[in-house]
């Protein structure tokens, strides 16, 4: 297999774990966290909202990333894997479903991944599935949590395999599926020691295992994207002056507003700006386990509510970027749209 192809997967298996989380310099707990999910997160619910990312390798276009969040309502909810006997169901189900789609073509090689998790309002994993295919291996990862063990089934090319990892009563645990949902809802500014199960599937062997990583946010971050989005921000300018971050930026629904002050200097005030550079949060994950391949794995989240050009709603706290390793997920589109 390539040394870019292997890159990937290396980090996406580093990556899918789940999350054991303590704050650092300030209180993490059960209470604190659902605070800043309902503030931050909470308005998806009756929601759904989809973002599509090019993935490039460097700076080459290698292909598409498609992720899907919404809100499910006390449903019988299934995951399929391709041997019906794994398949996993949870009923009467209330919470978030979170879908993620990865097609690339890699040094001439086809690799796929599809994820598929579902999460309690306090984003507590219920169960996800994680099926990867290249052109010499399929891998499907089951994982499912009880009360103080995460248990894990393997299926490698049509072969089954089990393993299981405990953890501590009362920790709280998030899925990787949906690890950048998870890092959007938090308040941006906590830095996190994360405990993590990693999968290890090498040698005809497969596991879970615990490693560790360190979760951290930094402001002030632009992340320069390829297309023009519209923020929700106000930006004012004086009459006869020209901006080409507000050219545009307007349209007949959301009019901009003049106001004339007492010695008649006009300013305009735009209810949004059309840009492609996208003020963030950048949030890092790093590996503080030596026994890991090291790399930079981080995303970074808009501060302002932001929409297509031509989009009807806006959408908070967007993950407009993703680092994982020399391959970089660049925002391109993203829908919100309300299910009722």
């Amino acid at each position: 297999m390539k040394k870019s192809l292997t890159i990937i997967l290396v980090i996406i298996l580093l990556l899918t774990f789940s999350l054991s989380l303590t704050g650092c310099n300030k209180s993490f707990g059960a209470k604190n966290v659902r605070e800043q999910i309902e503030s931050n997160l909470g308005w998806h619910q009756s929601a759904d909202e989809v973002c599509v990312y090019d993935v490039f390798d460097g700076d080459l276009n290698v292909g598409t990333h498609a992720s899907e969040m919404s809100y499910v309502y006390k449903e019988n909810v299934t995951i399929n894997s391709t041997i019906e006997d794994q398949n996993r169901t949870l009923d009467n189900f209330s919470g978030y479903k979170f879908i993620t789609q990865t097609l690339a073509e890699i040094d001439g090689v086809t690799y796929e991944r599809y994820t598929e998790s579902y999460a309690d309002l306090n984003l507590s994993p219920a169960m996800s599935y994680t099926k990867e295919v290249t052109p010499d291996k399929s891998t499907e990862i089951i994982t499912s949590y009880d009360e103080k063990r995460i248990n894990v089934t393997f299926i490698i090319d049509g072969e089954i395999s089990e393993s299981s990892v405990k953890y501590k009563s009362g920790a709280m645990l998030y899925d990787n599926s949906y690890v950048y949902q998870f890092a959007r809802a938090t308040d941006l500014t906590s830095s996190l020691a994360v405990s993590v199960p990693t999968y290890n599937i090498s040698n005809g062997k497969t596991e879970v295992k615990k490693s560790n990583f360190s979760m951290s946010y930094l402001s002030g971050i632009t992340a320069l994207l390829d297309n023009d989005f519209l923020l929700e921000r106000q930006f004012v300018q004086a009459e006869g002056e020209t901006s080409e971050n507000t050219s545009g930026a307007f349209d007949e629904k959301n009019p901009a507003v003049e106001e004339t002050d007492e010695d008649g200097k006009v300013t305009v005030t735009y209810p949004f700006t059309k840009t492609s550079s996208i003020p963030s949060y950048r949030c890092t994950f790093t590996s503080t386990d030596s026994s890991l391949v090291r790399g930079s794995v981080s995303c970074c989240i808009a501060v302002n509510p932001m929409k297509m050009q031509d989009g009807g709603r806006f959408s908070k706290r967007v993950v407009v970027m993703m680092q994982e390793g020399k391959m970089t997920y660049k925002l391109k589109s993203v829908e919100y749209s309300l299910k009722i």
